[in-house]
């Protein structure tokens, strides 16, 4: 049975389509706000929820509350979402937009039979524009809306529908059909999460051109001797992350007594890498907040050249 069939039919099969976001365990994310709720925009006018969000619920009012703090942006009194979640295509198509916006990363994915789905709120990217992905392929990384004080995590969900890709449907009686999937996650240690900055002599991709007004923090890791290991995390908070991160692959302006470790100052680039054995991640932020996400991904991803910053071992 096809879209449109199930469409007109009312009811909605599985077939190729799967959950956007996959189970944790034995969990299943669901729908955590509604389509038509009302929403306000930054300026102030009010607007209609045209998706849905989704998250994980929890299963009692204690349930990883200690993991998972209410209040916090991993969740809420009923829901949490985990960091490094991946957004996950619903079926096959072809990328026709993957991009930063002002709600954050965004991807939309065109279908068969005149369907679109749209992912946004995502920290990081793992497809590019004309990108022919499949069903349950991971798309990028869950974050939150830049735009929304609380920094809540969560994806936003749209299902369009019509050649023009303006009808917007609501997507919650499809995501009750479709089928949820459990995948290793894309953390920022996964390959779905970095990419590569393209070849030595080549103009920068287009992703990367695209962080050259944004803030936020990055992660470097190189392949060395068939292993793959995290290198350096930097940031910036004044909008120049592309200039900040592409200095570390400029070799011909090398320092040649740069201290490991120690971060580029006025017209030194700091640590470099050889471009073609790199991949990057990107996590796009408020400028504000740049800082602290360089020091999550420190903690959390251990880097080799990072000298401040690393968490104490414990004694023995």
């Amino acid at each position: 049975m096809s879209a449109d069939d199930l469409a007109t039919s009312g009811k909605v099969a599985p077939g190729p389509w799967v959950f956007p976001v996959p189970t944790l365990g034995d969990r299943r994310a669901e729908v955590s706000d509604g389509w038509g709720s009302p929403r306000r925009n930054p300026d102030g006018s009010r607007r209609l929820h045209l998706g849905v969000d989704v998250m994980f619920r929890r299963r009692s009012r204690n349930d990883l509350i200690d993991v998972f703090k209410p209040g916090t942006p991993h969740g809420t009194a009923h829901y949490f979402m985990p960091d490094n979640v991946p957004a996950l295509a619903v079926a096959a198509g072809v990328v026709v937009f993957a991009d930063w916006t002002a709600r954050g990363f965004t991807v939309r994915i065109r279908h068969a039979n005149g369907w679109t789905s749209r992912y946004t709120h995502l920290a990081l990217l793992a497809v590019q524009k004309e990108q022919r992905v499949i069903a349950g392929q991971p798309i990028g990384s869950i974050g939150w809306d830049p735009t929304d004080r609380r920094r809540l995590m969560h994806l936003h969900f749209e299902l369009w529908r019509g050649s023009t890709g303006r009808a917007a449907v609501n997507p919650k009686p499809y995501l009750d059909a479709w089928q949820h999937r459990a995948i290793e996650w894309a953390s920022p240690r996964n390959a779905s999460a970095f990419r590569s900055p393209g070849k030595s002599g080549e103009r920068y991709p287009a992703w990367l051109q695209a962080l050259g007004d944004k803030s936020g923090a990055y992660a470097i890791r190189e392949r060395k001797g068939g292993k793959t290991i995290t290198r350096y995390v930097g940031h910036s908070y004044t909008g120049r992350l592309y200039d900040a991160l592409t200095r570390h692959m400029q070799v011909w302006f090398r320092h040649k007594d740069f201290p490991k470790g120690q971060p580029g100052n006025g017209n030194d680039p700091g640590i470099m890498y050889d471009r073609d054995r790199v991949e990057i991640a990107v996590a796009v932020t408020k400028p504000n907040a740049a800082a602290a996400e360089k020091s999550r991904l420190i903690r959390t991803l251990r880097p080799t050249d990072n000298v401040h910053g690393q968490p104490r071992e414990e004694a023995a």
